[in-house]
């Protein structure tokens, strides 16, 4: 098997007296697709921002295999993002060149034909020279990820790219990132509650809530109790075939006493609910 283009080893982050996420240890291979599911609070992001740089670790390391930091598209949660800034769509996707030119360089043509070429990908060119601030939800979410693709990345974040979104508009954004993956060679780890869309357009399914658990999940163990147990709640059950599962979390029981992990590398644990 190759070297894995992120590895978490016993990663945890905690902010003041609470614990985001503990002793994680799991691997993000090149050239897959990865969706983070599970609750609000339990990590997602935190986990996204681990992989981008932007939180240091409480405790444990987090490598990468030939990657650079520059080469990790990073697109956050929308409510995150003033939309209402005077620029156009072009001037937004450019400033993810900005990683590339370094702190002393202004983009020049080169970096504006790299715009609008991803521009282009993302179909935006018709509305490139409009401000950004009067464009559609949909259209906005795609400044971001072409803004994210502009430095060229090899690793694509997205953090919850679909709130807010119909069933339609998801399954038309997850192909999009379908189409961008195979496209422009990219791995891409995404975020989200989408648990009636997401699973089939990915290679790997991660829920999380907290620790780290890694195990295949074929449709013989995928069961509404595993979603209760994941989010305390009763939830729809998603089955998605034999898509390799990767559970970051040590799964509770019905009575939330946590259950002994299972081991790494697709092997079923020998407890019920993993």
């Amino acid at each position: 098997m190759s070297e894995p283009l992120v590895k978490f080893e016993g990663v945890t982050v905690k902010y003041g007296d609470v614990t985001a996420l503990s002793n994680v240890n799991c691997e993000i291979f090149k050239a897959t697709s990865t969706a983070l599911l599970g609750p609000n609070g339990g990590g997602k992001t935190t986990f996204l921002k681990l992989v981008a740089g932007l939180v240091k670790p409480t405790g444990g390391k987090v490598s990468y295999h030939k990657l650079k930091r520059s080469r990790i598209g990073y697109v956050p949660q929308e409510s995150d993002v003033d939309w209402q800034f005077p620029v156009t769509a072009l001037d937004v996707v450019l400033m993810g060149r900005y990683p590339v030119l370094g702190l002393v360089r202004w983009p020049g043509k080169k970096d504006k034909a790299a715009a609008l070429d991803i521009c282009s990908e993302v179909g935006l060119l018709k509305v490139a020279s409009r401000p950004v601030g009067t464009l559609s939800g949909g259209q906005k979410q795609r400044v971001a990820i072409a803004r994210a693709l502009a430095g060229r990345p090899e690793l694509l974040l997205l953090d919850e790219p679909t709130s807010g979104a119909d069933v339609k508009a998801k399954d038309q954004f997850y192909s999009l990132i379908s189409y961008l993956k195979e496209r422009l060679l990219l791995t891409v780890i995404i975020a989200s509650h989408d648990l009636q869309v997401v699973p089939k357009f990915v290679d790997d399914v991660a829920c999380v809530a907290g620790g780290v658990h890694m195990h295949s999940c074929p449709s013989d163990i995928w069961d509404e109790g595993h979603f209760q147990r994941l989010y305390g709640t009763e939830v729809e059950a998603v089955l998605h075939g034999k898509v390799p599962h990767r559970m970051v979390d040590v799964h509770r029981s019905e009575r939330g006493k946590p259950e002994p992990a299972a081991g790494h590398g697709g092997k079923k644990s020998s407890k019920k609910g993993g």
